[in-house]
Parts: structure tokens; sequence; C-alpha cells
């Protein structure tokens, strides 16, 4: 790597950071081309690194989000854990699957689950006094069947309340992490929409716990990328001070913006994702 890149690749990366943390996703279709067309990487090793630039950069917006109390550990402790075992499965398929028909099916996928993002209301943004009341002044969860029933507080004394349906949620939580690690891409787009439509989490609440979620993920899928040495330490480690900056200033603005706001930009940034995952995949593999 030719030396003079770095201050490019540092700039670059501070504003992967930023914008992976302002929407909560892993940042890895931008880490992906920047890494291919900059530095001549093949896309495999690619695939292999990113992982360990996200895993730094996330841990720094999970930083920033913990410090404004948006992060709800418990119920993403739960949903998060098929994740684990799905990375560590998908990471290991890289190996043997192309995954092109996977990466241009993902995209439709997301396309359609933007545009409902976008649309569709979710619990917290219709204000349901009766959940509200449900809750004593002492009690921040509750069971109904297999659905938790969660409130929270941040750190200006904004109150969410969700129920979290965990049988849906959890087969799509090991879904977001198989994706993540076999397309690297941190798997943020799928999980804003589990903490949004299967938590009835706001986008600010949803966007906090995704960022904890790629944490999550990327280690396992930073661990299986390195046993089988398809890791680049050198320019992981470049990428991700740059990201970790970035990271910052992106969960600082994402504080500042109205849900009104933040939740249709989030899944335009979605879209953008799911088009260039299906252009990158008709690109290098024509029909």
């Amino acid at each position: 790597m030719d030396t003079a890149m770095i201050p490019v690749i540092i700039l670059i990366a501070i504003g992967i950071g930023f914008i992976s943390a302002m929407f909560g996703i892993g940042g890895g279709f931008l880490l992906n081309p920047s890494m291919v067309l900059l530095l001549g990487m093949s896309v495999g090793l690619a695939v292999g690194t990113i992982p360990t630039v996200i895993l730094m950069m996330s841990l720094s917006s999970v930083i920033a989000y913990t410090r404004q109390k948006r992060i709800d550990f418990v119920l993403t402790a739960i949903v998060v854990l098929p994740s684990i075992i799905g990375s560590i499965l998908g990471a290991l398929t890289t190996i043997l699957l192309p995954g092109v028909v996977v990466l241009i099916c993902f995209g439709i996928v997301e396309i359609i689950l933007a545009a409902i993002l976008a649309i569709k209301k979710n619990p917290q943004e219709l204000v349901q006094k009766a959940k509200n009341q449900a809750f004593s002044s002492d009690k921040s969860w509750f069971w109904s069947g297999t659905t938790l029933n969660r409130r929270c507080v941040d750190i200006e004394g904004t109150v969410f309340t969700y129920s979290a349906r965990l049988t849906i949620a959890m087969p799509f939580s090991f879904l977001a992490g198989f994706l993540s690690s076999l397309l690297g891409i941190g798997g943020g787009t799928l999980y804003i929409q589990i903490f949004t439509f299967l938590c009835g989490m706001t986008i600010h609440m949803a966007i906090a716990c995704s960022m904890l979620s790629v944490f999550v993920t990327s280690i396992s899928s930073f661990v299986t990328f390195t046993a089988v040495g398809q890791v680049d330490l050198a320019v992981a480690i470049i990428f991700g001070l740059g990201g970790i900056i970035g990271a910052q200033l992106g969960a600082r603005v994402n504080k500042r913006i109205n849900s009104r706001y933040l939740k249709p930009m989030a899944a335009i940034m979605i879209m953008v994702i799911a088009v260039n995952m299906i252009a990158f995949a008709l690109i290098n593999n024509p029909a």
C-alpha cells in the first residue's frame, strides 16, 4: 500500500464512520469498493478485512450511544444472540459460495423493506398511551407471552416504550448475522428493521441498538476471518482509525435530527445500499 494514500484513506474512513453511526449501518457497502478500487485488494480479502474495520467503528458508535442512554442492552443481547451463530456460518460460507445471487436477492428485499420503513409508523410514533400506562413507575419491563415489553429513558429524559416479538425477531437476527458475514456488509440495514418492525422501537433507539448488534456480530466475523487468514490488519487499522472519528461525529448529529426526518433519511440510505449491492453483483458477474 502506497503511504501517500494513507491520509486519503483516513478521510474516506471518517466519512464512512460518520454515515455508519448516523444511520446505524455497518458501512461495508462503502468499505468494500473503497478497498477494492483504491487499494486493488481482492474482493475476498476485502470482505475478510471489513469486519475488523466495522468492529472498531461500531465500538466507537456504541460508546457514543451508551452515553446518550439510547441502547437497550437487555433486549439487544437477546435479539443478537442468534446473529453470532449466523455470522460464523456466514463467514465460513464465503469460502464455498460466491454469493452473487444472494447479493441480488438481498438487495431487492432491502429496497422493499426500506420503502416500508419510510412509510409505516411504529407503536412509539403512534403514541400508544395504553402501553405507557401498563408500566408502573418502577418497572422497566414485563412479559406478555413471548413478547417482551420494555421502557427505557435516555439521558435527556425521553421515554421509549416498545414491545419485542422475540419468536419472530430472533430468526431474522440469525439471518442478519449470516448475511452480514456472507456479504461483508455489517448487517446494520437488517438490524434497524428488526428493531423497528419487530421490536417497535423508534428510529433513534433502533439505530443505537443496531450499532451494538453490528459490534457484537463483527467480533465473531473478525475471529473467523482471522483464523482462516483472510484479513489485512494494516489496511483494517488505517480505515478503523478514521472510522472511529467519523462514528463519534455521526452519533452526535443523529441525536439532533428529529425522527420525522431521520426515518426517511435512513430508508433512503438503505435503498442506496441495496441498489449498490445489486449493481456491484451485476457488474462483477455479468450474465
